[in-house]
Formats: C-alpha cells, sequence, structure tokens
C-alpha cells in the first residue's frame, strides 16, 4: 500500500507564514565562522556552528586537528551564545571539556543506510533549559 504524501498543499500558505515569523531576525552567512563570531557576537546573540566531522574526510574541505582547536579557543571569548554539533568520539568530548555536551542520536535519511541511527554532540556555552 502507498503511503499518502505528508505534505497537504491546503496548509502550505499557513507554513510558510509560520516559518517567516520565526526566520524574520536569522542573519544566514557564507563566511569563515571566525568571520561570522566577529561580526555578529553580541550577548543577545546565538550561533549554530556545524563544522566537518572530527577526524572524518568526508567533505570537499575539512578541518585539521588544530582547527578545532582554534575554534574552542575562539568559542571562550565569545559574549553570545553558541550550539555546536559535532560526531560524539572522545578527542571531542576531552577538547570541548569545558562546555555543555549533550549527546543525542539522529537517523540520517539521505545516505545508503537510510534509517541507520548516528550519535553527535551538541556542545553548548549555556545551560539546557
Amino acid at each position: 500500500m502507498v503511503q499518502p504524501p505528508g505534505l497537504n498543499l491546503a496548509r502550505l500558505p499557513q507554513l510558510i507564514e509560520n516559518a517567516h515569523k520565526r526566520l524574520q531576525r536569522v542573519q544566514l552567512e557564507c563566511l569563515p565562522y571566525e568571520e561570522v563570531l566577529r561580526k555578529y557576537d553580541r550577548v543577545e546573540t546565538l550561533f549554530y556552528l556545524d563544522p566537518p566531522y572530527f577526524r572524518k574526510k568526508l567533505y570537499r574541505f575539512n578541518l585539521a586537528d588544530g582547527d578545532f582547536t582554534k575554534m574552542e579557543e575562539r568559542l571562550r571569548d565569545i559574549r553570545g551564545k553558541f550550539i555546536l554539533s559535532l560526531n560524539d568520539i572522545p578527542e571531542v568530548r576531552a577538547l570541548f571539556r569545558r562546555y555543555n555536551v549533550r549527546q543525542v542520536e539522529l537517523p540520517y535519511t539521505a545516505q545508503k543506510s537510510a534509517g541507520r541511527r548516528y550519535r553527535e554532540v551538541l556542545i553548548t556555552n549555556f545551560k539546557d533549559s
């Protein structure tokens, strides 16, 4: 039996309106993270950082261990808040030990092993509420 699509076209205008409201004050940039932090760091800012995985060569541009060390050092000094997502490995937990680290499990749907769950960590410089 074929499942009907999950998208209800009658609800599309309301979905777009809701997305518009939620994203009104969001700023998306395609810059090196250091420039984004320098340009937008304020007490009321929330940064979401999603770099390439630590020690996995999956992308055209990857980061070396030293790049992650510099990132950790730079994040120490920001005035705003951040959420950083990375793969859950001991080296990541050790490097970012001064922050709040929370394990999450996510299903990846865009890979050969669709539905397989992966462990990642969300690292923050603030406590969950």
